[in-house]
């Protein structure tokens, strides 16, 4: 009995050191950060983005932010948010409180990379407060509000206003022993300008990328209930991020599985994009989008997979494996009583996908100040 008793404790020992309660190391939508992303982020046709930005902690933090649009068009610009604070603006007008936000960038960047200039992405993270490095403060979250203010469909009729709200993904600081102290991250070696997202058990980094994102949706033409989905999109970035004023363009291939409600699966959809993009699931313009329609799939509900990958000579630009931080939006019809579902979108909605598995990835971004590879000390 003594000794079922004893490998019964060591058993229990071994369970609670184990997995069951290892510390997340990947990025995800619920958990606060030192790095948030923003992958969805509109001032086209009629829409605008209302951007939230929290700091839990009781001590005052300085943030960077820099806009991206699909063009590589960019805006950095930076603020205080003092102890249990929060910040919010208008992306379309700037107006807001507590932060003074740069304006959207809709101007093409050198090198020019296709898209659209009125749709990109938004990335903040804590740095000191002469933005000379980035630094460990975990206490940051945020929320980014689609806002469609009634774009016009055609000349006489008025299109609905709706709008979807979605959580930035979020980013831990990392040390050798976990989370790392606040104002703790460029130390011992690390580059300056440089946010190395590995996951990894070191000083100095942050936290993985999802090695590919996961999502349930309504096929296009599906019918659930008094709901039928006209279309649906995909806002994704990759996990290489380069906001340098001279940056490199860093190019993904999207590879998509897709599955119905029967486990039946489709290959052979994908889409080559840079480092942010939005792109329609339909065909055009991902080769074999018809793998998203339910002239194909058959089920009113499914799911897909999507990864970034080398995508050798399927594009036309160098692509290479990259984790994805991605938002799936659709537009729907809703029955009213007994009347047949329109073909007119009556709302958008949306949600962040969910990640799996771990990749790892970088923000590169330009200090304040010379490039240092050791930073001062924590103050």
């Amino acid at each position: 009995m003594r000794m079922q008793k004893v490998l019964g404790a060591a058993a229990m020992a071994a369970l609670l050191a184990g997995p069951a309660i290892a510390a997340q190391n990947v990025a995800n939508t619920s958990q606060k950060g030192s790095l948030l992303i923003w992958p969805l982020i509109t001032v086209d046709k009629g829409q605008t983005t209302l951007i939230e930005i929290s700091n839990d902690a009781n001590r005052t933090v300085h943030v960077e932010c820099e806009y991206v649009n699909e063009q590589k068009g960019r805006v950095n610009f930076d603020f205080d948010l003092s102890a249990k604070q929060t910040g919010s603006w208008d992306v379309y007008s700037t107006k807001g409180d507590q932060v003074s936000p740069a304006k959207f960038p809709t101007n093409p960047g050198l090198p020019f990379f296709p898209g659209n200039a009125y749709r990109g992405e938004l990335i903040c993270f804590a740095v000191n407060e002469g933005r000379e490095f980035q630094i460990a403060f975990n206490h940051l979250t945020g929320t980014a509000t689609v806002v469609r203010v009634g774009a016009p469909v055609s000349e006489s009729v008025a299109g609905p206003k709706h709008a979807f709200k979605y959580n930035a993904w979020s980013f831990t600081a990392r040390n050798r022993l976990g989370p790392a102290p606040d104002n703790q991250i460029a130390r011992h070696g690390v580059l300056a300008g440089f946010l190395n997202l590995s996951g990894g058990i070191a000083d100095g980094v942050y936290d993985a990328c999802p090695a590919y994102n996961i999502a349930n949706f309504m096929p296009s033409g599906a019918y659930l209930g008094a709901v039928r989905t006209l279309s649906n999109s995909l806002a994704v970035v990759s996990c290489g991020q380069d906001l340098r004023e001279r940056y490199n363009i860093y190019a993904t291939k999207l590879e998509f599985t897709v599955w119905n409600s029967e486990e039946h699966s489709f290959t052979g959809a994908h889409y080559c994009t840079d480092s942010v993009t939005d792109v329609y699931l339909s065909d055009p313009p991902v080769t074999a989008g018809s793998n998203f329609d339910y002239d194909v799939l058959h089920t009113a509900n499914a799911r897909f997979q999507v990864r970034g990958v080398n995508g050798g000579g399927a594009c036309l630009f160098p692509t290479r494996t990259s984790g994805l931080l991605g938002v799936l939006y659709s537009e729907i019809a809703i029955r009213d009583g007994e009347k047949d579902v329109s073909e007119t979108a009556d709302a958008t909605i949306g949600n962040t996908l969910q990640g799996a598995g771990a990749l790892p990835g970088f923000v590169r971004w330009d200090p304040s100040g010379s490039v240092q590879l050791r930073a001062p000390a924590s103050r």
